[in-house]
């Protein structure tokens, strides 16, 4: 072994893992294969006895434009049988339907509309409730508050509400009403207007269709301030609070890569915290009811690469140990780059970022979390341990390495004897990959189908067991009692 050669490995051999202070700009280490360089060990402890949160079972979500509903009839539609495929895989779940578009579009209370208009129509709902009953998924909607109508609105809620039924979760009223002062409304426009024409479409509906629920206020990223005002002023009024969540941005900014998915964001765990105070404070639950990685639609070769995979897995369990109550990843057709699901030309195709549900689902399911806690974490390793006690007795420990050249053992010790472990792997060619997308030894069939290979048991029978993952590259790890 040369000079050269053995100081790389002992310079990773001192290296163990931490969830803060990533650094991109770290060189890769070059001229020697990820495969070929001795992992870096690391220990976690997994607190067996002590439960925690539970993970809700409708946690993950999807989120689509209102205009999709008028643009693509045949996207949202109860016929499309490999996208209500490729959603029941990923099992319960919460359907959004907002955006930006859900206030530029108004609802025209008839089907006799010219077919080039874009107001919504009754056989858009039409369509959306036969989807949502096909998919199994309640729906949460947004109303347009953009283009303040009061009539309109309560006409609309009237009508979702009777087709729906108990499919309608909640309605919404404004799509990021924080940032309506940048998109046409008066720059003045601020808290206290929302409030006061929220209040009035709260009234309006409630008088049209007593039985629907609301939630609020579907604020801009890191608006807590906004959250913490409507929840003291409406919390006894909603079902749900929300916010989004964007993790970089705009799409247009040339300056970013996929290292900007794979460093932490030092503002999201702030966010976070603050939103499960105030929720906890009301006790009313939050979700992240739209988000993604870069907004603007996303950046292709960044937003649709592997690594945005392991950054949505990573956030996903991020919000379930602040309490959330779910995400909703934003997308639809081709123009998103970022979306989980594109629909292309009558095909629907699972993109990373979906595997990283399916490996949540795995991870997480009946859940409740359980402290994973990493050992002597050090600077400039990017990774993370996140493990939950399941309804059926055992426990799962998803392992996400989202270092570049850097692989790692972990030793897992746990504090009640395991008789036998089961390891799902997400991976993919390169961590910038956009296709080749596989979680436990499998893709998504034509069809929509999905089931992870049958690759057999490790027996164990011990408080220990060790599991490699390389570089880029994610394990969900089931443990049998």
């Amino acid at each position: 072994m040369n000079k050269t050669w053995l100081a790389i490995v002992l310079a990773i051999s001192l290296l163990s893992c931490g969830k803060e202070n990533f650094d991109p700009k770290l060189p890769p280490i070059t001229g020697v294969p990820v495969t070929a360089i001795p992992p870096v060990p690391i220990t976690v402890n997994i607190d067996q006895s002590h439960r925690g949160f539970n993970i809700a079972s409708d946690f993950e979500g999807l989120s689509y434009e209102t205009g999709l509903l008028v643009e693509n009839p045949d996207f949202l539609n109860e016929n499309n049988a490999v996208l209500i495929q490729l959603i029941k895989n990923l099992g319960k779940g919460i359907l959004r339907i907002g955006g930006n578009t859900s206030d530029e579009i108004d609802w025209s209370g008839s089907n006799n509309q010219n077919p080039a208009s874009l107001a919504l129509k009754p056989s858009d709902i039409d369509r959306l409730s036969g989807f949502s009953r096909a998919i199994g998924w309640p729906v949460l909607f947004g109303l347009n508050l953009g283009k303040y109508d009061t009539l309109a609105a309560a006409n609309e809620a009237l009508y979702i509400s009777n087709n729906l039924k108990t499919n309608l979760y909640a309605l919404q009223s404004g799509n990021e009403p924080d940032a309506f002062k940048w998109r046409g409304h008066r720059k003045s426009y601020n808290y206290e207007d929302y409030r006061t024409e929220w209040e009035t479409y709260f009234t309006a509906v409630k008088k049209a269709a007593p039985d629907v629920h609301f939630a609020g206020p579907d604020v801009d990223p890191f608006n807590a301030k906004w959250i913490g005002s409507f929840s003291a002023d409406e919390h006894s009024k909603v079902r749900l609070l929300d916010g989004h969540y964007y993790s970089t941005g705009p799409a247009s900014d040339s300056s970013i890569t996929y290292h900007d998915l794979l460093k932490p964001n030092t503002k999201l765990n702030g966010y976070l915290l603050q939103f499960s105070k105030i929720a906890a404070h009301y006790h009313a639950p939050y979700r992240i009811s739209e988000c993604n990685s870069i907004f603007n639609g996303g950046k292709p070769g960044v937003s649709d690469s592997f690594a945005s995979a392991l950054w949505a897995l990573d956030l996903m369990w991020t919000v379930a140990e602040n309490h959330g109550q779910g995400i909703n990843f934003h997308g639809g057709g081709p123009r998103f780059a970022y979306t989980p699901i594109v629909g292309a030309n009558g095909i629907y195709t699972a993109r990373p970022e979906y595997y990283a549900m399916l490996a949540f689902k795995y991870g997480s399911a009946e859940s409740a979390i359980i402290p994973a806690t990493i050992l002597n974490p050090r600077d400039y390793n990017n990774c993370t341990v996140y493990a939950a006690a399941n309804k059926n007795g055992s426990y799962s420990v998803t392992l996400i390495n989202k270092e570049t050249a850097k692989n790692f053992s972990f030793t897992i010790q746990l504090t009640k004897t395991a008789s036998a472990i089961k390891i799902l792997r997400l991976t993919a060619p390169t961590i910038e990959s956009t296709s080749g997308t596989t979680f436990g030894g499998s893709s998504v069939a034509p069809d929509g189908t999905f089931a992870e290979q049958t690759t057999g048991q490790s027996t164990i029978n011990g408080k220990s067991f060790v599991v490699t993952v390389p570089a880029g590259s994610a394990a969900v790890v089931t443990v049998l009692q």
